[in-house]
């Protein structure tokens, strides 16, 4: 069976990528697991993620502590801002069949705005929780 972590990115990643306002905002599919060298902001990416177990004595289950990162190399805080209230709001249509699991619930935990000084981009980190259980 794949991992739920796994299944859950996968069907985040399709969830975002046939979401037209927030393709239109980013000006292509620019949603990556890897950044591609080539890449410009803005963009989204898989960040960190945690997995917890969330079982009872009869059933299994998995908790998950994900992060989405939002570049944008604009001033400011409002490309990334506005590019976060589009990835929340697709997340209320997420599906409830991953494959090999089932999405119990999704939630958007927080948004976090800094600079990155160094790659010179400012940077949003949506954190999503999410419960999953085994098909």
């Amino acid at each position: 069976m794949i991992h739920s972590g796994l299944a859950l990115q996968s069907s985040l990643f399709v969830l975002l990528n046939e979401n037209g306002p927030l393709i239109d905002r980013l000006g292509s599919t620019a949603i990556y697991d890897h950044v591609p060298t080539e890449a410009a902001p803005p963009y989204i990416t898989f960040g960190e993620a945690t997995y917890f177990d969330w079982g009872t004595g009869t059933e299994a289950g998995t908790e998950h502590a994900i992060t989405l990162n939002v570049w944008s190399a604009h001033d400011g805080r409002k490309e990334v801002l506005q590019i976060a209230g589009l990835v929340e709001q697709a997340m209320q249509s997420a599906p409830h069949e991953l494959d090999g699991h089932v999405l119990v619930n999704l939630t958007h935990e927080s948004t976090e705005v800094s600079r990155d000084v160094e790659a010179d981009l400012f940077l949003a980190r949506i954190n999503l929780r999410a419960v999953t259980e085994p098909n």
